[in-house]
């Protein structure tokens, strides 16, 4: 029997992702069938951690492991737990057979690849009116200008002035952090804590590197050059 491209399929949900197989497929085409949904879709996993539970088909514990290894592999994310699921229906309905991107995903659980995620280099000055944006960590070598925007689901790091907008952390991850050798944003926000710079007396083109990071729900700002 000819095994379509959707016996296989992915859902997103809030707490992660449910994989929905079809009963009478053979294991070992089920396997296949999810090394290359992943293939595409696997790079928008790295760094994140995900609970996966699955419907439609019996498996044994080395399956389960075999299956959760595959996909653990083929995304760089943390599988953290791998399970039946035996809340919903067992079998797959017409309308999820919807195409999977992985895109989706990311935006329903926060970028958690903070210390070794996907990274993004910009290089040049971010002027006014511009935005950068990215899936993950955002570096930034040169200056952001008053007006110049950064967003980042991970870490900001500018190597230049930072005195623009900033929003690190940005799917939610309250881990994140914003570092820059000038640091005089004019608002600066980690997951959804935002905060204004003080209006300092003083030079404002003094390198002071420092590190701006989120604990108990309030945004401190620190050297980090001893």
């Amino acid at each position: 029997m000819h095994m379509s491209e959707g016996s296989v399929v992915f859902k997103a949900t809030v707490n992660g992702l449910i994989l929905i197989m079809r009963e009478d497929d053979d294991f070992e085409s089920v396997l296949d069938q999810i090394e290359k949904k992943l293939a595409s879709a696997g790079k928008f996993f790295k760094g994140a951690s995900i609970s996966v539970k699955y419907r439609g088909k019996k498996l044994t514990k080395d399956e389960e492991e075999r299956i959760s290894g595959l996909m653990a592999l083929k995304t760089g994310a943390e599988i953290k737990s791998f399970a039946e699921d035996l809340s919903g229906p067992a079998g797959v309905q017409d309308n999820e057979y919807d195409d999977f991107t992985g895109k989706m995903q990311m935006k329903m659980m926060h970028f958690k690849g903070i210390n070794e995620g996907m990274t993004k280099f910009y290089r040049g000055t971010v002027r006014s009116g511009q935005l950068v944006s990215y899936d993950g960590n955002l570096v930034v070598i040169g200056d952001v200008n008053p007006g110049g925007e950064l967003r980042a689901a991970g870490n900001v790091v500018v190597i230049g002035s930072l005195r623009g907008i900033v929003h690190a952390g940005a799917d939610g991850n309250k881990e994140a952090v914003v570092v820059a050798l000038n640091l005089n944003p004019t608002q600066l926000r980690i997951a959804d804590v935002i905060t204004r710079s003080p209006d300092e007396n003083g030079p404002k083109n003094l390198c002071n590197p420092e590190l701006a990071y989120v604990k108990d729900n309030m945004v401190y700002i620190e050297s980090f050059l001893r």
